[in-house]
């Protein structure tokens, strides 16, 4: 199939879906604009001309709650395989530290504010590292994901679903004789490719570039630009120059897809899908009218305060009562025949109108944004504790479903990245046993795990994995310690009372794996996984039997082992309270905050 296609209707293919791309393109260079402000590349200007910058607010607001975190977790129902699974989900976890993908993932949420975000995942294959962004770094046979932007973006024109596009590929920035020392090109095609120069058509990085610095730049470096096709249907990738500058008269380089079936791309938003249209709508284009009002208003009412102004008005006949009014100093009395005959007026100054408009406004823009100002916390503390709680609610649904689609778009590319773990043999090291991996116990210990080529058995898309991933709160200190005493004086004495009642029905119950279980949910595995690790416990239980055994046979009490029962009318076991429901906990959680306010007032 691949020898049907031919470098000018590649070429020709791909400069259509660059005009596809090109109004959303302009769309999402001019909603940055609104982001990073008046002051990234302007040089000059008059302060004040957009005093308020509520799509920074926003976004700010926004991304720390829909950015995925956590680890991963690869579920299977192949028995057999949990243990592979288990050791491939450690294994991605270590290459997201390698390759901190943290980091990629944040920039593709705030991406998404804007629309789309794309990733591309592949392996670097000896001596083709131009596969990578320039500001990407990564060793050959190394994995890797980068974020493609949309500026270099190209698709097909007239598909309606990304996942079932004829062909994707992007634009590529690289030196001429990085080009030229890759394996397989068409070296007098790469001769005669145009110097790569400035894009001159709204691209988001210009935003803070010199034109005339950026092209003393270009002239250091033979730049060219090229683009990668991936087109599914031929399984190829096609390297051809940029069609908008040079016809392609033949390819640069064909060869063999090797790669996950669903492609290197993976493709992320934060609202929902337009029907029969691959572009999502742009969160900012939906609050950016608004914003703009905002500061027309704001304006405004600034300028309005700065023409204000007090002006004595008084009667020729009390000139001489005026001119003393003028010089007296504070506290200082006049006598006057007739005061009202001298008068102090104010002239303009900011209408209330204007002012209640502008509050109006911006209510209107937290509302339609989804409420960043409750997403930030500057809701917290107001004078209804029933409607701030109907409000934390509703928003939590819409961030939860953001939340939701940004952790589809990290599972996909986990899911390329552990295609290639499976497959890639430059995945190990040669003379090591394997992929190092550590794994913690329940009872706390690590231990040394090896993800081996052995351990790989079966084809990748048979062994039903799902990759997910787990929970990971990251908290303040107070709430950490709110959430660590809750485990401790709740969920481990009613842990033990399970245990107990197990116990008696005959039936097993691993209750380190459970507790384990629940603290990595609660987001500190890390602090309970050394609690049942006490190198002392055989001589504190002696110490124990020795004295509160005796006390017990003195005072008559009973209880498992001869220890004092724990529980109480069999309810909870004493110093336990019960689990609150969600209501509780957010009345909780809202006291606690306006309590540590006021001692901070103190």
């Amino acid at each position: 199939m691949a020898t049907e296609l031919t470098a000018q209707r590649i070429s020709e293919s791909v400069q259509e879906g660059f005009k596809r791309f090109d109004r959303f393109r302009k769309a999402r260079a001019s909603h940055m604009k609104s982001y990073v402000g008046k002051y990234m590349a302007e040089t000059q200007g008059m302060t004040g001309e957009e005093p308020i910058n509520l799509v920074f607010l926003a976004i700010r607001s926004l991304v720390p709650s829909v950015i995925p975190s956590g680890c991963n977790q690869i579920l299977t129902p192949i028995i057999a395989q949990r243990e592979y699974a288990e050791k491939l989900g450690l294994a991605l976890d270590e290459l997201h530290k390698k390759i901190k993908q943290g980091q990629l993932l944040r920039a593709c949420a705030v991406d998404a504010c804007f629309g789309l975000t794309v990733a591309k995942t592949s392996i670097a294959a000896s001596g083709q590292l131009f596969t990578v962004a320039p500001d990407v770094r990564v060793d050959p046979g190394q994995l890797y994901t980068e974020r493609i932007s949309l500026d270099d973006m190209t698709g097909d024109a007239c598909c309606t679903s990304w996942s079932r596009a004829a062909f994707l590929g992007h634009r590529i920035r690289i030196e001429r004789n990085k080009l030229l020392a890759a394996a397989g090109f068409n070296e007098e095609l790469i001769k005669s490719l145009p110097r790569a120069g400035m894009k001159k058509d709204d691209r988001a990085q210009d935003l803070s570039k010199d034109e005339n610095h950026a092209n003393e730049t270009m002239d250091l470096q033979d730049y060219v630009h090229i683009v990668e096709v991936y087109v599914p249907e031929a399984e190829s990738i096609c390297y051809i120059p940029d069609p908008e500058e040079m016809d392609a008269l033949d390819f640069l380089k064909v060869e063999p897809y090797y790669g996950p079936p669903s492609g290197p791309y993976s493709f992320g938003a934060l609202t929902q899908p337009v029907p029969d249209n691959p572009f999502p709508i742009a969160p900012v284009g939906v609050w950016r009218d608004l914003s703009d009002m905002a500061n027309r208003l704001f304006k405004k009412a600034m300028e309005q305060a700065d023409r204000q102004k007090n002006v004595g008005i008084y009667d020729p006949a009390n000139a001489d009562v005026a001119e003393a009014i003028q010089g007296a100093q504070d506290g200082e009395w006049i006598a006057s025949n007739n005061p009202a005959g001298v008068n102090i007026q104010s002239f303009e100054g900011p209408s209330a109108e204007t002012v209640a408009m502008t509050q109006t406004i911006y209510s209107w823009f937290n509302l339609i944004a989804g409420n960043p100002d409750l997403m930030s916390g500057a809701g917290i503390g107001t004078d209804k504790a029933t409607g701030q709680q109907i409000l934390q609610q509703n928003a939590s649904v819409s961030i939860s479903d953001m939340r939701d689609m940004m952790y589809e778009f990290a599972e996909d590319i986990s899911g390329k990245q552990a295609w290639y773990l499976h497959n890639d043999d430059l995945m190990f090291v040669p003379g090591q046993l394997g992929i190092p991996l550590i794994r913690r116990d329940s009872a706390g210990n690590e231990r040394q795990l090896w993800l081996t080529p052995q351990d790989r058995t079966g084809e990748f898309d048979t062994l039903g994995f799902t990759i997910t991933r787990r929970a990971k709160t990251v908290s303040d200190p107070t709430t950490r310690a709110r959430l660590v005493t809750q485990f401790t004086t709740q969920i481990v004495p009613q842990a033990f009372q399970a245990l107990m009642v197990s116990m008696q029905a005959g039936q097993p119950y691993n209750i380190q794996e459970y507790l384990t279980r629940v603290a990595t949910d609660m987001g500190i595995v890390e602090v309970a996984s050394g609690m049942f690790n006490d190198p002392n416990f055989a001589a504190r239980m002696e110490w124990y039997a020795a004295t509160a055994g005796k006390q017990n046979k003195k005072e008559g009490r009973s209880g498992p082992g001869g220890m004092m029962d724990t529980t109480q009318n069999g309810g909870f076991p004493v110093g336990g309270t019960p689990v609150g429901t969600p209501a509780q906990q957010f009345n909780q959680n809202a006291q606690a905050t306006a309590a540590e306010a006021q001692m901070g007032g103190i």
